[in-house]
């Protein structure tokens, strides 16, 4: 079975060629790697190019002239070049761990209804945000868990209305024909991720592989961190969000998930709070 990965690049010359070499190690070796870079100033392509040179599998994309178009139009024209039935992506700073396709995969044949797979991830990089995402990431599987115990395929439908259930954008493989009408424009286009999955939840279950095939790297200078503290645009994103599920549901259907959405949050920031000197123990934080 032949993977499509897809990076959206842009200035990762410091860390895409260990991304790729990340690839490049996977214990399976029926992949395609799409670079599609986003107008960087760096020498990312120069990067790509010299890796594409000496492996076939690897593709460089750019928009005319090398133009900025931003995440939006490069996940969307990278997404529209997909020849295969399954799609990863893989942010350009992050790696995957040498079995992570082959895992993936493995799942895939025990589970052939599965369209969407997300697996843990493990953070490194930046020591002060590894060790807050590490207990929220571990504390948001352990409340999935709770929810859908007796299962590894998730309706995220609720979750995904107070926060996003699935840690990074690098953790996914899912059915290619899933994004062929996937609206990739986000009021707040470092929350792309999540206004994808938003908008998956209402027809597909999330099938969860607890093993952390993705390391995600952490830095001060991450997109998302560049992008904290936008109140404009996190409003936005959120009035977008409730204007998605009211036009998904009905009414009564809303509400009724809008309030216990808010109730389920609400318990689980105030767990939080009650455990907080007990949480590092009690979720194997060092």
């Amino acid at each position: 079975m032949e993977i499509t990965v897809i990076t959206a690049a842009y200035n990762g010359g410091s860390f895409i060629r260990q991304t790729a070499e990340s690839l490049q190690a996977q214990t399976h070796t029926k992949w395609r790697l799409i670079v599609f870079d986003d107008g960087s100033k760096d020498n990312t392509r120069d990067i790509i190019k010299e890796l594409a040179q000496k492996d076939e599998r690897i593709k460089l994309l750019c928009h005319p002239e090398n133009k900025n178009l931003g995440l939006a139009q490069t996940l969307k024209k990278a997404a529209a070049c997909v020849k295969t039935d399954y799609v990863c992506f893989l942010e350009h700073d992050d790696l995957f761990d040498k079995d992570t396709l082959k895992n993936r995969i493995a799942f895939l044949n025990k589970h052939p209804k599965a369209e969407i797979i997300f697996n843990s991830v493990k953070c490194f990089g930046d020591e002060q945000r590894v060790k807050k995402l590490s207990i929220f990431n571990k504390a948001a599987a352990l409340w999935v868990k709770i929810l859908n115990p007796f299962t590894c395929a998730y309706n995220l439908n609720f979750a995904f209305l107070g926060f996003n259930a699935i840690p990074a954008f690098s953790c996914v493989m899912l059915k290619t024909s899933l994004l062929e009408n996937a609206d990739f424009t986000c009021p707040a286009p470092q929350k792309t991720d999540y206004w994808l999955w938003a908008q998956l939840s209402f027809k597909h279950k999330f099938y969860f592989i607890d093993e952390p095939l993705t390391l995600w790297r952490l830095t001060k200078t991450s997109y998302t961190m560049r992008c904290l503290g936008n109140k404009a645009a996190d409003k936005e994103f959120k009035a977008a969000l409730k204007s998605l599920y009211k036009s998904n549901l009905s009414a009564p259907l809303y509400y009724l998930k809008v309030c216990t959405s808010a109730v389920l949050c609400g318990l689980f920031n105030c767990g939080a709070l009650i455990i907080k000197p007990l949480a590092k123990l009690f979720l194997g934080i060092k």
